[in-house]
């Protein structure tokens, strides 16, 4: 009995011989849009492997947010478009859960977004913001 290869592109490709770069698949686009989008993502990872919270928990209370937010913007365009709106959902889950955690409080954050913002408002156009 012959073994059959499986149908997709890069099996096909090697099939014919093609090795190295022609018998690979094209890369994915880029995982995040943003920056920020990987920032607050390793930030909740990282907080999740330090046993801060676990995924059971991130996932109900993310779940909960992300229905919030569709129910809100029904009839707003499209709804969300799953870019900076999915990862403002994201950033909001983590700061409530923070703060549930008592790992920040509402004046902390508020102090820290001050900073942020100054920081941006007076950074000359095309360098990197820092505080």
């Amino acid at each position: 009995m012959t073994k059959q290869l499986p149908k997709d592109a890069k099996f096909r490709m090697m099939r014919k011989g093609k090795t190295g770069a022609a018998a690979m698949p094209l890369s994915p686009k880029k995982a995040f849009d943003a920056p920020w989008h990987a920032e607050v993502f390793a930030l909740a990872v990282h907080l999740n492997e330090g046993g801060y919270f676990d995924w059971p928990e991130w996932a109900g209370r993310f779940g909960e947010n992300l229905a919030a937010a569709k129910t809100a913007k029904i009839g707003v365009v499209e709804g969300l478009d799953g870019s900076d709106d999915y990862y403002e959902i994201w950033l909001q889950t983590l700061t409530e859960l923070m703060q549930e955690k008592g790992l920040v409080d509402a004046k902390m954050l508020a102090s820290i977004k001050a900073q942020w913002r100054e920081a941006y408002l007076t950074t000359p156009h095309g360098k990197p913001v820092h505080l």
